[in-house]
């Protein structure tokens, strides 16, 4: 006699469960590469900036790498260069903020789902919040980027340079 096996049903509850485990990989994977990126591309922007403000510098009061990246940043043409590789660079993280932004969406969709304790809709709502902000920096970061570009584009066209007017047309 064979035993009856009656397949197991989906419940809402395990449906919903599994969405919320998805939405967590998505965020575990994602937000912290968004994290380390941005950060070390906001500190290099800034260092870009600094080093375009110092008027000039010495052979000897710098050392020979910081004194060739202060060249290449104070020409136009290097300066957009660097900018146009780390916005390049940034464009990469398109992918890990879909990520970010559709576990935002699962969670919210979650969080309006009945049946889940206060503490997980507390949870839920810190969570959404924390992947937001990342990716509202890291979007406000490669805007920077973009400005900082353009900025140096007019720059490059009021000069008149007529190498770069042969690059771009």
């Amino acid at each position: 006699m064979e035993p009856d096996i009656m397949p197991e049903t989906i419940s809402p509850d395990m449906l919903f469960s599994a969405l919320m485990i998805v939405a967590l990989f998505l965020i575990i994977l994602s937000v912290p590469t968004i994290i380390l990126a941005v950060r070390a591309s906001s500190k290099l922007l800034n260092r870009y900036k600094t080093l375009r403000s110092v008027d000039d510098l010495e052979e000897g009061d710098v050392s020979k790498q910081a004194l060739e990246e202060w060249n290449v940043v104070r020409n136009p043409l290097g300066y957009t260069a660097l900018l146009s590789d780390e916005i390049e660079r940034l464009g990469a993280l398109r992918q890990a903020m879909l990520h970010s932004e559709i576990a935002i969406v699962v969670l919210i969709f979650l969080a309006i789902y009945p049946g889940y304790e206060m503490g997980v809709l507390i949870a839920v709502i810190a969570i959404v919040s924390a992947v937001l902000f990342v990716v509202l920096y890291g979007r406000m970061n490669l805007r920077g980027y973009i400005h900082e570009y353009v900025d140096a584009l007019t720059e490059i066209n009021v000069n008149g340079d007529e190498a770069v007017s042969r690059i771009y047309g």
